[in-house]
């Protein structure tokens, strides 16, 4: 009996505590699907700026106990949107949450589109239909939006059903799902560790004193902490959350006395996470296929004893996990895509999120920069250099300066970054100039007044030397700005450096112009950057005939639309000069596949890190171009290029040489090749680098070495001046003289 009572007691106890659990973790209805009606609409609904627009409750179309929300423009209003949102102020865990329903149009204008939208809140994303135009007039169909959650950065959630521009669209059928299940079967955010969720908007790190210790021992917990994060089984396939693990860290470490206490904490930290099991396995992959092997010479330069760079080595032979929370790779490309959060509601004066910043850039640079021994500096000094500056970063202007100086030691011109701005005005400045201009022969020199050119009074003549911008002598100016610029070699760096250079905080800008032996002070109006547009005052078409039967492309302008009339223009010419000092709007060597290669080549390989242990890289089998055809055109081909010619058009120039007797005219290429990866940063900043290594079929580099002319040909000061493009010429003189 006494048993039969005890088993009734436990079984009565743990009825109540889970119905306790289940009724804490239950989801309020939020009257998503609108059929709760209210003052003639759904209840707790409302309208966003909706001016111009009626909102009408409809008897549902296919089910007369439903309703359906009607949305229409009102003719003769100048109202831009209608829109009906609902707040859930929830947070649900989960992998994916999707918006769907049923929509119908009536002739919504060619500029306008109906849908539904979905955001995570505070900016942490957003998805509304815009990309897939619904307009004009279609009978109902479902649609929907999807986002992956981000609970950690997750207060609530907006869903909305709108139209923008002149016309009608009904909406019915509405539902909310988290993972293929409605949402109110979802549990609240956090179901576990709710402790933690204090260092999801602060770190909780206060001032850090910038000691020679302290920054060691920082920049040990950093290297420690990324392998962690890319090795260790339990961190990767998803059990812990490294950033917050991070920040609970970093107080007890910096209270630590002594080297002793240091290492013991280290130690004890790498043992918080598990135990793991590294490979005694051999590698399969054969050791010609080798692009790169790991760097872990850090681990020898740590000051503790062996047992702690013995348990980190062990860890890094731990064979990756699939899938890993924080790294996956693109299909094809086989470049690396990161899952990070982006904390863009974080305060800039978190001193912890801005070393997240750094810890987190340096570790995807460490194990998955298919370039980075390519890096001037020593990776593990930037990395100590560094921690000061960001320590020290309390401005946005500081901030945004100290990414861009740290993008920059990576010397890969595919470094773009958007951090509080795109355009970076903080550091280079919110105006410009409407004129073109570029390095010829070492001077600053006015290369173009385009259509956007603004009329001074004392304008300016394209062949202009500029000596001096706001009283700053050139030289001074490109020393100054030229550590906040990515670039993979100098010829890049050049490039980009004037349009920087011309920037200013200023309505007017004094510029110092040498022209035929006099100087001359000009005061040059500007305007807000987002306003500026760069055109080409005397545009080329796609296809050009010259004389002496000669064939130009201007890869810029080719579309795919262009390849059966260049085709026919080939027949009987004596020459094509592709002009790659662009980059290309079609891919060119396919378009051309079996028009002007007579053979098939191997042209290119590429590395990656998909399948290795992270910080190794393997080639790729090589990948070929061109066809058999006896046919293939038989005149001389010229590829033009110079320092704009960037990764797609390096590619493909890379293609163009494999065809017997082709040349390349110009000068070096801006050395940044490959597919794109995108790295998120706290405060919704974000960073790119090439995620995939490309090289010649010999395996030789070409990053920062980029294309290397067979006929070096430069723009001169005087050829700019008569508006002579010198080496267009040169390709021509080419095939004149063959």
């Amino acid at each position: 009996m006494k048993k039969i009572i005890l088993s009734f007691l436990l079984t009565f106890v743990l009825t109540i505590l889970l119905s306790v659990f289940t009724y804490a973790q239950q989801i309020k209805s939020y009257n998503v699907d609108q059929q709760i009606i209210k003052n003639g609409l759904p209840a707790d609904w409302f309208l966003a700026e909706s001016r111009g627009y009626s909102f009408t409750i409809e008897r549902h179309s296919k089910d007369a106990d439903k309703t359906q929300l009607k949305i229409s423009s009102v003719r003769d209003s100048n109202g831009y949107s209608g829109v009906l949102m609902l707040n859930i102020p929830e947070n649900l865990e989960g992998k994916e949450i999707a918006f769907e329903g049923k929509i119908k149009t009536e002739h919504i204008a060619p500029d306008g589109f109906a849908g539904l939208f979905l955001q995570l809140k505070p900016k942490v994303d957003v998805e509304n239909m815009e990309s897939q135009k619904l307009n004009g007039t279609h009978d109902w169909e479902t649609f929907g939006v999807r986002l992956k959650l981000k609970p950690k950065e997750t207060r609530s959630i907006a869903i909305g059903t709108f139209i923008v521009g002149k016309g009608t669209a009904w909406f019915a059928d509405l539902t909310l799902k988290i993972d293929g299940k409605d949402y109110t079967k979802a549990l609240q955010y956090p179901s576990i560790n709710k402790a933690d969720t204090i260092y999801n908007f602060n770190s909780q790190l206060k001032e850090i004193s910038l000691t020679t210790d302290n920054i060691a021992k920082l920049a040990h917990t950093a290297q420690i902490w990324g392998m962690l994060k890319y090795f260790h089984p339990a961190v990767t396939s998803g059990e812990w959350d490294m950033d917050t693990e991070l920040f609970k860290f970093i107080p007890n470490l910096l209270a630590s006395k002594d080297q002793a206490s240091t290492e013991y904490l280290l130690s004890e930290w790498i043992q918080h996470f598990g135990p793991f099991q590294p490979s005694v396995e051999q590698s399969t992959i054969a050791a010609e296929k080798i692009a790169a092997a790991a760097n872990n010479e850090w681990i020898d330069k740590l000051p503790y004893t062996n047992k702690l760079k013995e348990k980190l080595t062990a860890l890094s032979r731990v064979i990756p996990v699939v899938p890993n929370q924080y790294i996956d790779y693109f299909e094809g490309a086989g470049n690396p895509q990161f899952h990070e959060y982006s904390y863009k509601t974080v305060q800039l004066s978190d001193v912890g999120f801005r070393l997240l910043g750094l810890f987190r850039y340096w570790n995807a640079m460490q194990y998955f920069n298919p370039n980075q021994k390519l890096s001037a500096q020593p990776w593990d000094q930037v990395l100590t250099d560094f921690i000061p500056l960001f320590v020290g970063a309390k401005t946005k202007a500081s901030l945004d300066g100290t990414y861009l100086k740290l993008f920059s030691k990576i010397n890969d011109t595919h470094a773009f970054s958007y951090l509080s701005d795109y355009y970076h005005k903080d550091i280079f400045g919110p105006r410009a100039v409407g004129f073109m201009s570029g390095f010829i022969q070492n001077q600053l020199v006015v290369t173009g007044l385009s259509d956007d050119q603004f009329k001074t009074g004392q304008e300016l003549q394209v062949g202009d030397i500029i000596m001096e911008i706001a009283g700053k002598p050139v030289s001074d100016m490109i020393d100054s700005l030229g550590p906040y610029v990515a670039a993979s070699n100098e010829s890049a760096l050049m490039r980009d450096l004037p349009s920087r250079m011309l920037r200013t905080a200023d309505s007017l800008l004094m510029l110092k112009i040498h022209r035929e032996g006099r100087e001359s002070v000009f005061y040059i109006p500007t305007r807000a950057i987002e306003s500026i547009k760069y055109t080409d005052a005397d545009p080329k078409p796609a296809i050009r005939k010259m004389k002496d039967g000669i064939l130009v492309v201007d890869i810029g302008v080719f579309k795919d639309s262009d390849t059966q009339r260049l085709k026919d223009s080939l027949q009987g010419q004596r020459g094509l000069i592709l002009d790659y000092r662009n980059y290309p709007s079609a891919s060119m060597h396919d378009e051309l596949r079996d028009m002007i290669f007579p053979s098939e080549k191997d042209f290119v390989i590429f590395s990656t890190s998909k399948g290795m242990r992270p910080g190794q890289f393997k080639y790729t089998d090589p990948v070929k171009a061109g066809a058999v055809n006896p046919k293939a055109f038989t005149g001389k081909v010229v590829i033009l290029v110079n320092e704009r010619a960037q990764s797609a058009s390096e590619f493909q120039v890379m293609a163009f040489r494999t065809i017997p007797g082709s040349m390349v005219v110009g000068s070096q290429t801006a050395g940044a090749d490959g597919n794109i990866s995108w790295i998120p940063l706290p405060l919704g900043y974000s960073t790119a680098f090439s995620g995939i290594g490309v090289y010649y079929p010999d395996k030789s580099e070409t990053q920062g070495i980029g294309i290397v002319p067979d006929k070096i040909v430069y723009p001169t000061i005087e050829g700019i001046r008569k508006h002579q493009d010198e080496v267009l010429q040169a390709g021509i003189d080419l095939i004149i003289k063959q």
